[in-house]
């Protein structure tokens, strides 16, 4: 007995070592590669992905015309041609910054150009799309500058025109719906909490002004407060998709059931999740996936793809420390 007792103990001890320096060889091999977000987009309607809770297995992925740029954040819209295009955060590794662009597609979703539609010099992203009186509204996430602002898109000529500044706030992800005749804006805001506080804001105008939710933040999960993506509406119930970060940023999709949203109250609840493990996405080396939009029987999302690339590795390495030493600098000047 005491023997067997001996074996176990080292079976065990020897199970747990070579645990430990399996995990380890992962953490330090994972170094090695180069995490970019990138592009897809699968054919299916989201009311049988609502009601089924499954989730289309093919995902075509947009080809990467360079390693040196990130793709994420892809809103869908009409072209004047009725075709498809995606509007999108492309990052650049030589000036790390987010611009927004345009990517078209023709009918049958073949890729077609791409074209620059916003460069204002600081970090933008999500650009939140709202169409309303046969016109299409962009909301680009521009939290670095503190500020959310509403562009108006030209679908004939690519183009972005000016309307105004919506709130001065530092608004991750900002995502509108019109319910009930009101306009709710739902966003996080940039800090220590940007992935876990929930803040709604409302108003009678889609161009504000905009009231605080008296219940701010009236969500505080790191699993699935963040936006992302625009609400998804199935037999007049609300479904918010929103970030699991539990693990890492934007690490799977829950979306939410909305059960209560008024000016006094909200509430939702976990409905289904969107994963690379249920997707099987890890053979295409995809290993997170944060926004999910939907127009018509098309969906596109954005997920995290690691390529073997020290060179890119390395730069994007130097870019975000150069990067967070600007960002430390523009706080100590910001502060009284």
């Amino acid at each position: 007995m005491k023997i067997k007792i001996i074996l176990w103990t080292a079976l065990l001890n020897i199970y747990f070592y070579y645990k430990i320096m399996w995990d380890c060889l992962l953490k330090y091999a994972a170094k090695l590669y180069f995490k970019h977000w990138v592009i897809g987009y699968c054919q299916g309607s989201i009311r049988e992905v609502i009601k089924s809770k499954i989730f289309p297995q093919e995902i075509k992925w947009l080809r990467i015309n360079s390693m040196d740029h990130i793709n994420a954040d892809p809103f869908p819209v009409r072209s004047w041609d009725g075709g498809v295009s995606i509007l999108f955060e492309d990052l650049a590794l030589n000036d790390f910054y987010g611009k927004i662009y345009v990517l078209t597609l023709d009918k049958s979703l073949k890729e077609l150009t791409q074209k620059l539609l916003l460069d204002t010099k600081s970090h933008l992203s999500y650009p939140f799309t709202f169409n309303e009186d046969n016109k299409i509204f962009v909301f680009p996430e521009s939290s670095n500058d503190g500020r959310l602002s509403c562009y108006e898109y030209d679908p004939a000529n690519y183009s972005f025109t000016f309307i105004k500044e919506i709130l001065k706030l530092p608004l991750l992800d900002s995502t509108i719906i019109k319910y009930n005749d009101k306009y709710w804006l739902f966003g996080t805001l940039k800090g220590v909490d940007s992935n876990k506080k929930l803040y709604i804001y409302f108003s009678d105008n889609l161009f504000g002004h905009f009231t605080p939710h008296p219940k701010n933040p009236v969500k505080n999960s790191v699993t699935d407060s963040r936006p992302a993506g625009k609400f998804i509406e199935v037999d007049g119930v609300l479904y918010r998709p929103a970030q699991n970060c539990e693990k890492e940023y934007g690490e799977s999709i829950t979306i939410n059931k909305v059960k209560i949203l008024s000016e006094t109250d909200f509430e939702e609840e976990p409905y289904m999740v969107i994963s690379p493990d249920n997707l099987n996405l890890k053979n295409d080396r995809i290993f997170t996936i944060h926004t999910i939009n939907v127009i018509d029987d098309l969906i596109v999302v954005d997920g995290l793809k690691w390529t073997f690339s020290l060179r890119n590795q390395w730069k994007y390495f130097l870019k975000n420390r150069e990067y967070a030493k600007r960002i430390k600098e523009q706080q100590i000047n910001a502060q009284p």
